[in-house]
């Protein structure tokens, strides 16, 4: 995530949520952490109640579930296209009798030809 504000001028701060620390503090919920990149700055966000409509309505921005939704399914349903390694084939030499002998190191087995 990208921070930006008018007293940065032209520099922009970087953000990792999954690094900081959420936590629960009476009625409200504390996000706490340290932005390092371009600066060294200990940060927290503090949610309640009253900022529940607020992070509902992102949470239902098209754009917002849209992202998310490619983010799934990148995911959940690429996993099963990667795409193929080619199969390196390793020449082990020659065995008695004009044996040929490789190793196919994906499959990790041993072809005598």
């Amino acid at each position: 995530m990208k921070l930006w504000s008018r007293g940065l001028g032209k520099q922009e701060l970087k953000m990792d949520f999954m690094d900081y620390d959420v936590r629960r503090e009476g009625q409200e919920v504390i996000i706490s952490g340290r932005i390092t990149d371009p600066v060294n700055w200990d940060f927290w966000i503090r949610f309640d109640e009253d900022d529940v409509p607020g992070l509902v309505r992102v949470a239902k921005n098209p754009s917002v579930i849209a992202m998310v939704g490619r983010h799934w399914f990148k995911k959940i349903f690429l996993f099963w296209r990667r795409p193929e390694v080619p199969e390196e084939i390793v020449y082990l030499g020659q065995a008695p009798g004009s044996i040929l002998v490789f190793w196919r190191k994906q499959a990790g087995y041993v072809v005598v030809e």
